[in-house]
């Protein structure tokens, strides 16, 4: 008798769970429905005219090596994750978003450091983000990259010149040229 009343017990529990599924939904979409989508500034939506796989190549070292890269727009279309160098050893992550109605970007390096750049200049083609203080870094001396520009030479090529600092001055620059991965 007990068992059988222990069987019961578990069935209407599972029951009840089973019968709260729809509402939980319900309540899931009603909260995306209420959620208005984030204003954006008019450069973010130019940034996402990237999303998608890029391959080329990068100069590294005065070498050319093969580059893919990808751009994926995510947290409710309020921001942008690009994998620089996908799948390679150093593979690094930028993080486009909007603050305060700029658009400004953090790059988690291969160095281990990340630095916060914002939008600078933006024309129909080109927008160039540089580092503002040292958000991201432990000091303007540490390695790290400072500024970045992307320039549209048609919607399915695009080049990031990426400039690397260190001791506080420019080192160099690390042009990528990529064209868009037909999907």
């Amino acid at each position: 008798m007990k068992n059988l009343l222990k069987k019961g017990m578990a069935f209407l529990a599972l029951a009840a769970l089973v019968a709260l599924v729809p509402a939980v939904k319900l309540m899931a979409d009603d909260e995306k429905a209420a959620m208005p989508a984030p204003k954006m500034p008019a450069e973010f939506d130019k940034l996402k005219s990237l999303v998608g796989t890029w391959k080329g190549t990068a100069m590294k070292n005065g070498k050319s090596m093969d580059v893919k890269n990808s751009f994926q727009l995510t947290s409710g279309g309020s921001a942008i994750i690009e994998k620089v160098g996908e799948g390679a050893d150093n593979e690094m992550i930028s993080v486009y978003c909007a603050e305060n109605g700029k658009v400004t970007m953090t790059h988690y390096c291969s160095v281990g450091n990340h630095p916060k750049m914002t939008l600078k200049k933006s024309s129909d083609k080109e927008m160039d983000f540089e580092m503002k203080g040292t958000d991201g870094i432990s000091s303007a001396k540490d390695m790290h990259m400072h500024g970045m520009d992307i320039t549209w030479k048609d919607p399915d090529h695009i080049t990031e010149s990426w400039y690397l600092y260190s001791d506080g001055k420019k080192q160099g620059s690390c042009p990528f040229e990529l064209t868009r991965v037909k999907e």
